[in-house]
């Protein structure tokens, strides 16, 4: 107590998005106390560049924890911060921490021509050792194209994720999370140290990662520096979003499954243990990844479809368009319903926004509903197989988002995760982030830390 005043420590997790960032100030009890947004803004150059300046984002990062810290009342103190969100952005720093590049969006196409050129032999190695499969979006494609573009030399320099930097911003300590450190494309996920072979191609060394601090463990406190409202609060880097998202939404046993149904459908497995080359070689010749997970001695294998993009233009072709009417459409979807050769759903090749649909005079909304149903099952069913090969079964089974709240949807879901169930998490991400503030603040008991097994539980 300060003189007649109750002091009430709050957590809260930002969850920094390509789209928003959004926080959410959490109580000991896990309940929801306060939260605040703001747009994630972007800069698009002339040729289709996306990026950003990297201390602008924290400013924004910034006044939204402080406004959400001021909503959750009077009688307040934030104890813990934890911070989730994108994981391939980042910037090279000096030795003193400073940027010295802009922060370039995950899907900027940067480094693709850079990367495509490197020998075969090489890209073969890249997703063995990384977990990675060879694309623009890594970190890695990024400093490629930077060093063939006049970016700064890189000895003596670090690279920070964009989280790892804003946590620097609050506390002035550098470190690599592992989760975020598995998407540059320059961790070695079988020693989980630096990979020099990838290191040498841009003129970096082992330093060039900062260490890894599993999430959950504080950086340190907020800096006197910073605003009043989130001074001394423990500071911790979550890690990556899809993986956060899962703790948040109860995922957190040795060998569970996650799915996170959005526009992108984000499978995540848990495996506790390190894989092999080779396994980590199959999974992404079959579409998927695999690196550190924010649970500490685990391992996440990672694969997506674009279902719930897929389907929410079919529904707008049908004409469903407000929530009720998406509702009475997906529930026309039953597992045993005979597939009709009226309609054809599919993709063009790669990540578009494209869907294609070819149908009969005589199909119905329903058809095409279902046929597109069926297509978006058959996805994920091949992206679990393959995940199977390698994880094995999996124990419990947890989906999160808009999509599996419609009982269609969920049906079809759980026919292909049997023993599916749905968390009520609005912003699991967040959430996530929360729990791990609170670890981090040293808060070890409650309902807010209770599920979240601690980094001595999971370290192998």
């Amino acid at each position: 107590m300060s003189g007649n005043r109750v002091i009430r420590e709050v957590f809260i997790g930002v969850d920094v998005g390509t789209t928003t960032t959004k926080a959410v100030a959490l109580d000991e009890s896990g309940a929801l106390v306060g939260s605040d947004s703001a747009p994630t803004r972007w800069d698009i150059g002339v040729n289709g560049e996306v990026q950003t300046n990297i201390d602008r984002l924290v400013d924004t990062v910034i006044e939204v924890l402080v406004r959400a810290a001021v909503s959750a009342g009077a009688g307040t103190r934030v104890a813990g911060i934890g911070i989730t969100g994108m994981a391939e952005v980042g910037v090279v720093v000096t030795p003193d921490g400073d940027a010295t590049t802009l922060a370039m969006a995950w899907y900027d196409q940067r480094g693709a021509e850079e990367l495509a050129a490197l020998p075969q032999s090489f890209l073969d190695e890249f997703s063995a050792v990384t977990g990675l499969a060879a694309k623009a979006e890594c970190s890695f494609a990024k400093l490629l194209w930077l060093r063939a573009h006049g970016g700064p030399q890189l000895a003596g320099m670090q690279w920070l994720n964009a989280l790892e930097y804003i946590a620097c911003r609050l506390t002035g300590v550098r470190a690599s999370e592992p989760s975020l450190a598995s998407r540059t494309g320059l961790l070695d996920q079988a020693i989980i140290g630096p990979w020099l072979g990838a290191l040498d191609l841009i003129g970096a060394t082992a330093e060039f990662l900062p260490g890894l601090v599993n999430a959950g463990t504080s950086l340190g406190p907020v800096l006197s520096s910073a605003p009043v409202e989130l001074r001394g609060a423990a500071v911790t880097v979550a890690g990556h979003d899809h993986l956060v998202g899962s703790v948040g939404a109860g995922a957190v046993g040795g060998d569970d499954l996650f799915d996170s149904c959005g526009t992108a459908d984000v499978i995540l497995r848990t495996v506790p243990r390190t894989l092999s080359n080779a396994d980590r070689s199959h999974l992404v010749g079959r579409g998927l990844s695999a690196g550190r997970h924010v649970l500490a001695g685990s391992t996440a294998i990672l694969g997506a479809t674009r279902s719930g993009l897929v389907l929410g233009r079919i529904m707008s072709m049908v004409g469903a368009e407000d929530r009720a009417a998406r509702q009475q459409l997906a529930d026309t979807w039953r597992p045993d319903r005979e597939p009709s050769a009226r309609v054809i759903v599919s993709e063009p090749p790669g990540w578009t926004n494209e869907v294609t649909v070819r149908l009969r005079d005589d199909a119905t909304p329903t058809d095409v509903w279902g046929a597109a149903t069926e297509y978006v099952l058959a996805q994920t069913a091949e992206l679990l197989e393959a995940v199977a090969e390698v994880a094995g079964p999996y124990q419990t089974a947890i989906a999160a988002g808009g999509w599996v709240q419609m009982k269609g949807v969920y049906r079809g879901k759980a026919q292909v995760m049997p023993g599916l169930i749905v968390s009520d998490i609005e912003f699991p991400g967040a959430m996530g982030a929360a729990m791990f503030a609170a670890q981090a603040a040293g808060f070890a008991s409650g309902p807010l830390t209770s599920s979240v097994p601690s980094n001595a539980q999971l370290t192998q």
